[in-house]
């Protein structure tokens, strides 16, 4: 749409190939059909025409249509693998970062208050070597690394007292659980280091992934308040994060930062098919996508640690 309210055309035709693409890919490792992601962009900008009665800016309509490309094609995609009780549908056959995937709805289903079915036991070796390499990337020593790990791998299983959901519940397609763990493991090594420093020798003392994230006073704990009341660092927010440390980082990092874990505007595979992204990191089109994701991995670390170091400075 254009400033008079009009269609624009060219405005519509690269919006509905990005909600095509999101709807194709909603999440690395889902690949849905060309039919079914077409039939879905089709539906999601019939449905958001018939809603705006008014040219809304063109930013919102954007945000709309790929939220609800992100979200219905996960939706979709779990329903066709309960409804066919397997957990292989639509997933992406060249993701060769696993072997299979296991039952989600196995994973999430509760038995006396817990999660206790033996589908369990295959996440382990799924998650153990993602965590294992953030963590000693991190420099944190192998004794360091299996505490953390075991630590954040239970937080999976925990509820939070918010809404009595744990993280495993938070997830739609089990390729989700990846980056979820990722995530999980990037905010604990955070506070771990934290309390390293502030409370030595006192073990059992790392605040909770939901201490973390689901605090109502603020998303992330840095620091220990105590040694300077008069830094809120507990209450901090991304636009807060970029003034303190705006030139810490590039604008390319910044971009990065943005895209996975503020906006989730993109999927860490669309990273690596976006031809400006792999200009910035140095790579080309026909690297081999272990390369470019390796890469991208390492841009995504070098820039948390560079943030890390600066809150904590």
């Amino acid at each position: 749409m254009n400033r008079s309210g009009e269609l624009d055309p060219e405005f519509f035709e690269k919006l509905w190939r990005a909600t095509y693409r999101r709807a194709k890919r909603p999440v690395e490792g889902v690949l849905v059909p060309d039919d079914a992601a077409a039939a879905l962009a089709g539906e999601i900008f019939e449905n958001l025409l018939d809603r705006y009665k008014s040219r809304p800016p063109d930013a919102e309509f954007s945000a709309e249509a790929l939220e609800g490309a992100h979200d219905h094609s996960r939706h979709n995609v779990a329903q066709d693998r309960t409804k066919q009780s397997d957990p292989q549908v639509c997933h992406d056959p060249e993701d060769n970062r696993y072997e299979r995937n296991l039952n989600l709805d196995r994973l999430q289903e509760k038995e006396g208050g817990g999660f206790s079915h033996r589908e369990w036991n295959g996440l382990d070796p799924i998650l153990r070597p993602f965590g294992f390499h953030l963590l000693l990337r991190k420099g944190l020593g192998n004794q360091d690394a299996e505490d953390v790990y075991l630590e954040t791998f239970a937080e999976l299983a925990r509820e939070r007292a918010k809404d009595g959901k744990a993280p495993i519940e938070s997830i739609v397609v089990f390729e989700e659980v990846i980056p979820l763990f990722s995530k999980m493991i990037q905010f604990r090594t955070i506070d771990w280091r934290r309390k390293q420093s502030a409370l030595k020798n006192q073990p059992n003392t790392q605040s909770s992934f939901e201490d973390l994230t689901e605090r109502e006073d603020g998303a992330m704990q840095f620091e220990d308040e105590s040694a300077d009341p008069g830094r809120d660092l507990g209450a901090l927010s991304f636009d807060e994060i970029y003034r303190q440390c705006g030139e810490i980082l590039n604008e390319c990092q910044w971009h990065l930062i943005f895209t996975i874990y503020v906006a989730q505007s993109a999927t860490m595979g669309e990273l690596c098919d976006d031809p400006e992204i792999l200009e910035q990191l140095g790579l080309e089109p026909s690297h081999s996508i272990s390369k470019k994701r390796r890469i991208l991995n390492e841009a995504l670390e070098e820039a948390l640690e560079k943030l890390q170091k600066c809150l904590l400075s």
